[in-house]
């Protein structure tokens, strides 16, 4: 009887280790993960993870901020689960994904834009959407060629990082293999913005989310700084009605140059990643974002109730 006893007590102890090691680190809304975020997003990741961290007190999510090329670079060598974009993956990385047995599921959250800031002193604040893609191919290199009268000189495009999502939208969008000579890209968003308050013939190239929120004290003294341009749409009924990218506007496709902002899992479970996009998505997730002043990806419902009582008159 003993040697059943033994079998069954190695049984029963496998049988706790397998349990054990089945048990997952975390859950939707429990443990420790790390999150890959794009750095033109911070404003908005910021602010839900906050919120997220609030309410459940037993998540704790390490967002590590990155220039969108290498946050992506990253999240392909499997260093973190979860990445917060300015873009879906791309064919390529679908694909590259599924070679190694890796399925993605993605979640559309918001809409942000690429903006543009210029020198307090400059007059031309509006442009055309042809106008501004001339600028950006290096077409067009001074502000005099828009207007005579304008004495702010030579244009200097500036970028917030070479590896930033913001640069390879702008490659996409002129679809040139490399920026123009009068290119150059700083540290971050703020530096964007510090280097154009000091330069008056800079263009300055931000995430729109970085200025969007008009209660958060660095937006505040980013708009302070520099002067947001319109620009026009490039075709259809409003085009060359210049628009600046206020959240009405990207909701009427007035401002042209929008980008959707997604969370993209790779955990194959219900997992804290997963849990932080479920979170961005739901209805608070979406107020969240709408109170940073971009435009969230599912429409916000509103309840009004009315009631009624006699109207008395006063004599």
């Amino acid at each position: 009887m003993r040697w059943i006893a033994i079998i069954l007590l190695v049984l029963w102890v496998a049988s706790g280790c397998s349990n054990k090691a089945s048990t997952p680190e975390d859950g939707a809304t429990f443990g420790k993960t790390r999150i890959l975020a794009d750095e033109a997003l911070f404003p908005i990741v910021v602010a839900g993870e906050d919120m997220f961290e609030h309410t459940y007190k037993r998540a704790s999510i390490d967002f590590k901020y990155l220039p969108g090329i290498q946050a992506f670079n990253e999240f392909l060598k499997d260093t973190a689960r979860t990445l917060i974009s300015a873009r879906p993956l791309s064919a390529e990385e679908t694909a590259y994904l599924k070679k190694i047995n890796s399925t993605p599921f993605t979640t559309q959250i918001a809409t942000d834009a690429v903006a543009f800031m210029v020198h307090p002193s400059n007059p031309d604040t509006a442009l055309t959407c042809e106008e501004m893609l001339k600028v950006l191919k290096g077409e067009v290199t001074s502000w005099d060629q828009f207007s005579p009268n304008n004495r702010t000189g030579k244009i200097t495009l500036v970028f917030d990082n070479q590896n930033s999502s913001t640069v390879q939208y702008v490659m996409d969008l002129i679809k040139l293999k490399k920026l123009p000579a009068n290119a150059y890209a700083l540290k971050n968003n703020p530096s964007v913005v510090e280097y154009v308050a000091q330069h008056p013939g800079a263009l300055g190239i931000i995430g729109y989310s970085w200025i969007s929120d008009y209660d958060d004290p660095l937006g505040k003294k980013l708009r302070s700084e520099a002067k947001l341009m319109a620009v026009s749409v490039c075709e259809g009924e409003n085009a060359g009605k210049p628009y600046k990218p206020y959240a009405a506007n990207m909701l009427d496709n007035l401002y042209p140059f929008r980008r959707e902002v997604y969370i993209i899992s790779r955990e194959g479970r219900s997992g804290l990643g997963t849990g932080f996009a479920s979170y961005m998505a739901s209805d608070i997730g979406q107020r969240i974002i709408q109170k940073a002043g971009i435009p969230p990806y599912y429409k916000l419902e509103y309840n009004i109730e009315l009631t009624s009582k006699p109207f008395k008159l006063e004599k």
